[in-house]
């Protein structure tokens, strides 16, 4: 819905944002008997004739938010979802349970971050029950008894079962066991009853379904079952506030202005649109930690390139994941993360990626071949990465630490001479460290805590500063794991939301 007139004057909560942790939120209170209005800058994106289309997709960036980004050396739009369903409309729906070690990151950090970051104010513990939720909420297909170093796993079965492995991932995963290592099933939110195995997955729609989006689970059934409305292409001009709480926000949308009250405000606009939002309509309460510690992971490509055509480009292969580096135990233990299967989007996406040009035929040949995996670096928090709004618009300043580095070539050469054994094959590997629009896994920069001093929020997402404002999406986050947030944030939502029904 986006015509005023269809809308309430008052709701018990409003979320701005539906991706992983607004749309969960807010379908969590609507669940609860709660008035709930959905607040999203994009549109509802239905123009399927491009949902697969890698010129649209990934070249004009169609479902990506629109907004310029200032990031020093250039100015351009971040590869970050800007429809309704945020990201989770174009993500890989890999949904891991980070480790033990995740929330006590002093242990292996403890030279680089600051005390106060040593362990997270909410232990795995308390997430616990709300990962199982998640996993039922997002129809998650997995198998749940295999061997997945150094994570926490479900102990119940998945709800759904995931689809038989691709001829060339199950000679990988006899590869990878061969030399020791432990390759797993990725439990993902994708169905594999309406799944048709398309070659490209992250960074497109899916055009069935099949992969479970925060729109598709959360704010459409919030809709249809519950008190709940949905405006799109809206954006909040005005905050009102009384003394330490918020009372109602000025709308502005397609179809004019208006206002509604309030007697919860949830942001969930993502890692750079939270804060952004809390600097421009004045809600920083002075805390300097509003902004700070921007963190996305460093990405660790592998590739080989196999005599035979692997499949890849024609079906959907992106199935395995590892963990065997998530702690590298040479000499003296290095937190590492995770490493995943990954599709490449497509033969133009692979020419704006070379340094020299290729024919056409080259880039098809190699995309028929390829075998691509993806490794995570935990990006460590620092105060100097940081989202700042000038002159109105968005600026962005980040440089990994050089300890990221040194743990991603551990993981380049470790993982990297695992590749190379691939039979009739050659392999090559890169460190992205220079990367700056595919900003995988944004995080951190209103981080939770229990000292305002060194925190945005309080251990429940609650600002220090305001009665009434929580924030639910991977801005709380004070480290980035060593998985993708996605599952820990929409977790957390369902955390958070249920403190508050």
């Amino acid at each position: 819905m986006n015509a005023a007139h269809y809308l309430s004057n008052r709701y018990d909560a409003v979320v701005v944002g539906t991706g992983a942790g607004g749309g969960t939120a807010g379908f969590r209170l609507a669940s609860r008997g709660k008035r709930v209005l959905f607040v999203e800058r994009g549109p509802l994106f239905d123009h399927r004739a491009v949902f697969q289309d890698e010129r649209a997709m990934q070249i004009e960036k169609r479902a990506a938010d629109n907004r310029i980004i200032d990031f020093g050396a250039m100015r351009d739009r971040a590869f970050i979802g800007g429809i309704a369903g945020g990201s989770t409309a174009l993500y890989g729906a890999c949904l891991l349970r980070p480790g033990q070690s995740d929330f006590s990151p002093g242990q292996y950090y403890g030279r680089y971050i600051d005390r106060s970051l040593w362990d997270w104010p909410v232990p795995y513990d308390t997430l616990a029950p709300f990962y199982a939720e998640a996993e039922n909420l997002y129809a998650m297909a997995g198998l749940s008894g295999q061997a997945v170093p150094f994570l926490q796993r479900r102990s119940s079965a998945y709800p759904g079962v995931p689809l038989p492995l691709h001829p060339t991932n199950r000679m990988l995963q006899n590869h990878f066991r061969k030399l020791g290592l432990h390759p797993f099933v990725l439990p993902m939110g994708i169905d594999p009853r309406c799944c048709t195995r398309c070659p490209t997955c992250p960074g497109y729609i899916c055009p069935h379904q099949a992969r479970a989006s925060s729109l598709d689970r959360c704010v459409a059934p919030a809709m249809a079952d519950y008190h709940a409305d949905l405006c799109t292409e809206t954006e909040v001009v005005a905050v009102h506030t009384r003394g330490r709480r918020v009372t109602g926000l000025e709308l502005c949308g397609r179809n004019g202005s208006f206002r509604v009250a309030a007697d919860l405000l949830i942001l969930a606009a993502g890692a750079i649109g939270t804060p952004v939002f809390l600097m421009q309509h004045g809600l920083t309460g002075g805390n300097a930690n509003i902004g700070c510690n921007y963190m996305f992971h460093l990405g660790v490509i592998f590739v080989a390139l196999r005599v035979r055509p692997t499949g890849a480009g024609e079906s959907f292969l992106k199935q395995l994941g590892l963990t065997d580096y998530y702690i590298h135990r040479s000499g003296v233990p290095h937190k590492l993360g995770y490493i995943q299967q990954m599709p490449i989007p497509g033969v133009l996406t692979m020419a704006g990626q070379l340094p020299f040009p290729l024919p056409g035929r080259l880039l098809q040949m190699a995309l028929a071949r390829n075998i691509t995996f993806a490794g995570a670096i935990e990006d460590l928090p620092q105060a100097s990465n940081r989202v700042m709004v000038r002159g109105g618009g968005i600026a962005i300043r980040h440089r990994y630490h050089p300890y990221d580095i040194y743990r991603a070539r551990l993981m380049r050469n470790s993982f990297g001479a695992v590749m190379r054994r691939i039979p009739a094959s050659v392999s090559f590997s890169m460190i992205a460290g220079h990367e700056k629009l595919h900003t995988a896994h944004q995080v951190g920069t209103c981080r939770f805590g229990n000292d305002p001093r060194s925190s945005a929020l309080d251990r429940d997402c609650r600002l220090h500063h305001m009665d009434n404002l929580y924030v639910a999406d991977g801005s709380f986050m004070p480290t980035s794991l060593g998985v993708a947030p996605a599952l820990t944030i929409i977790a957390n939502a369902l955390r958070v939301a249920s403190l508050l029904s």
